[in-house]
Formats: structure tokens, sequence, C-alpha cells
């Protein structure tokens, strides 16, 4: 507003001053005027973190440290933005805000993320310690036409995700002796023996159950938690018993374990999320220490 009230000034006396003398030069300004580039609004960068000065405690969909400027990887941090897409969908890019958790058009850009999350860790995120969110521009953005996301990734320290402060990268943390890889749980339950959380810790401690991989049901219309829930006992049984090295019959036929697999709901099946991680241990329970990969369950 500045800038053109003092053109408007400027341009005034100019009028004024053109009855007493001629401007010099041929009168000709039209060449003196530069023309100003389109606005536009700034892509995000990728490989920088962010400070969890909001002290968040979980990993959530909209979580205002999300916001928090850019840093360094080597200070503490919450949160690692390990890759920054543009949204190329004619459909998506239409759209009068972007697109939220639910929508059918938010599920490529988190399948985008887990691709890129893979790439980034030298595996499948699931079988590391991690949790990760797309972030879209914000409304204003949006309506300056902004249409990238960013993918973001938290080290976790159990299945509610709760956000651990860290320093340095996760990038290959699957690769090489794996440290960002999850191993083992200690679970607790309610009062009708329901699990209630995994908290991951290494199986060199004493721990109640093993994390084996994860099954992934086919993709198509949510099928309700019941059926959700079936599919997923018995997948992650199968999953157990490869990892065993057994058949699921004679895993079936051994006795002595217990096999458990993370929940899922209707929301992380609609993103694309349909991946249930998968775990093995004792039955009933009895914490033990090292892997149980290769022993019969009989013996634990």
């Amino acid at each position: 507003m500045v800038r053109r009230s003092t053109l408007a000034l400027l341009a005034a006396a100019a009028l004024l001053l053109g009855g007493c003398a001629q401007m010099a030069g041929d009168g000709d300004v039209s060449g003196d005027w530069a023309v100003l580039p389109k606005a536009e609004v700034p892509v995000p960068a990728a490989g920088v973190c962010r400070v969890n000065v909001m002290s968040e405690k979980y990993v959530d969909w909209d979580l205002a440290l999300l916001a928090a400027p850019a840093v360094e990887c080597g200070m503490n941090h919450a949160a690692e933005t390990y890759h920054v897409g543009r949204i190329t969908d004619a459909k998506t890019r239409e759209l009068s805000s972007p697109p939220d958790v639910g929508d059918a058009l938010f599920k490529p850009i988190y399948t985008t993320c887990v691709k890129q999350a893979k790439l980034f860790l030298g595996g499948d995120y699931h079988d590391a310690r991690v949790s990760i969110v797309p972030v879209l521009p914000t409304d204003t953005e949006w309506r300056g036409e902004g249409r990238f996301f960013r993918c973001e990734m938290f080290e976790i320290s159990d299945g509610d995700e709760t956000i651990v402060e860290r320093t340095g990268s996760l990038k290959d943390g699957l690769l090489g002796s794996r440290p960002a890889a999850l191993q083992c749980v200690n679970y607790t339950s309610d009062d009708e023996d329901a699990l209630e959380n995994f908290r991951f810790l290494p199986c060199s401690k004493s721990h109640l159950a093993e994390y084996t991989g994860t099954f992934t049901p086919k993709d198509g219309k949510y099928p309700g938690d019941t059926k959700v829930d079936d599919q997923g006992s018995a997948g992650c049984f199968a999953v157990g018993a490869r990892y065993l090295g057994m058949s699921v019959s004679a895993l079936d036929a051994s006795g002595g374990f217990q096999w458990i697999h993370d929940g899922m709901n209707d929301t992380l099946w609609s993103i694309g999320e349909r991946s249930q991680r998968c775990y093995i241990g004792p039955y009933p329970d009895k914490k033990i220490k090292g892997s149980v990969k290769g022993k019969s369950p009989s013996r634990w």
C-alpha cells in the first residue's frame, strides 16, 4: 500500500510540472516500468525438521507443531520432512480447498508418502518405530494456488504413537544395523483383558511379544470392524508361522503361544492404510529375553 501511494504522488507532481517545463528525453516512459512476477506460494523443502514447541504428545493428522518453522535435523526435533511432492491430479487441483483425511482424493497423496517412506528408510515403514503424516497447504496457500504436499515422519515409542523427540535424521533407518527397526513389545491390558497399548523395546530386554511383520488385506470397501479384526487375526497367525519357520498347521498344533495384531478403523482404511502390525509371544503372558525366531512355542 505504501508503494502504490508513493507512485500516485509522483505522477501528480509530474502533471503539475508539465505546464512549466518539458520533461527530459522524448517523453516515452513505457519502457521504464518493470513487470512484477506473479506471486507464488513458496514450495517447502525436504530434509528439514520441526521442533515440538507446542509440546504435542501424540501423532495426529493436524498437529500444530507441523506449522513450526523448519530447523536443521541436527537440532532436537519431533518431525522430519522426508519428501515434498506436487499435486498434479486435475480433479484435486481444481478443489476449492485441499482434500482432507477421509476424502477420496487424499488417498493417493498418502499412498505416495508410504512409497517415499520406503525409499527414505530402506524398508517398509511399518517395520520401523515411526509414523507418517501428509501435510497439505493451508486454505490460504491453496487459494494462492499452492499445490504441494509434505510427507512428515515421526519416531514413536508405542502403539499409541507417542512422539519421541530426537536429533539426527531417520534416513536409512532400516538399513545396516537397522537402528529404527521395531523389535519387541510389552503391553498393558484393561479390566476385561483387552490390550490397550504396545510399548516398543529391544528384544534383548524382558518383553512379552515380538514383532513378526505385517498383514495387509486386499483393497476394497471397508468390511466393518468385526471382519477386519477377524482378517487381521488370521493374517497375523500366518505371518507369525512364516516368521518362526513353521507351517500354519504346525504352529496351530504346538500350543503355548499367542498372536496379537494392531487395530484398524474405517478412516485408516479410506486413506489406503490397511496394514496391521503382527506380534507373537508366550501364552499365558510370560516375559522372555531374546528372539522367539527359530524356537518352538512349547519351549518358551
